[in-house]
């Protein structure tokens, strides 16, 4: 009744998003239950276009939510916060935008919810060559996790790659840092003697 309550008109209620809350405090069990799985869209939904009180009241939820996830169900705990990862755009929005009590919940979530690094590598201009013909590639690592590798560009000093990669973390990837490594091989004439 609730969820019917709370989407079936195209405004956000406040009332009934802190009538959920109030559910979830007085009933734990409820967090491991699929009704709180396919709320979780709503409330990132909420979160993004709802009053202040509406994004607080939906803070509050999500950190409850966020609390069970380390003693439910594994496999209900990561779906939950896969389909909470939707509000890390949010998340950042608000911790810039948003009175000082919501920055503890919002950057207590950002940096427990899972996610992907994208990164594209686009062009090198003007690379060092000395002779011969340049062949460069790029190397990008992150930790101690495999590299991974552009394709090699021949016979330029601003190669173009245009490609991307992606990393997915179940959470994000603390003190961790991205290498870019731009290598360049030089291919000598072959000389005849």
């Amino acid at each position: 009744a609730l969820e019917r309550e709370l989407w079936s008109t195209a405004t956000i209620n406040e009332e009934v998003l802190k009538t959920l809350h109030v559910i979830f405090i007085n009933f734990p069990k409820l967090h491991i239950s699929e009704a709180a799985t396919l709320c979780i869209p709503h409330l990132v939904g909420a979160l993004k276009s709802g009053s202040e009180a509406a994004q607080d009241s939906v803070l509050d939820t999500f950190f409850l939510l966020k609390q069970s996830w380390s003693t439910m169900p594994i496999d209900i705990a990561k779906s939950q916060a896969i389909i909470a990862a939707e509000a890390i755009p949010i998340l950042q929005m608000l911790m810039k935008t948003c009175p000082p009590s919501f920055h503890e919940r919002a950057d207590t979530l950002l940096h427990c919810l899972p996610g992907c690094l994208t990164v594209t590598i686009k062009r090198g201009n003007n690379l060092k060559q000395s002779m011969g013909s340049t062949n460069a590639f790029c190397q990008l690592t992150i930790g101690n996790g495999p590299p991974k590798q552009t394709k090699v560009v021949n016979h330029s000093t601003s190669p173009e790659w245009k490609e991307g990669f992606t990393w997915a973390f179940d959470v994000p990837p603390k003190g961790q840092k991205l290498h870019i490594l731009v290598s360049v091989c030089l291919l000598l004439p072959f000389l005849k003697g």
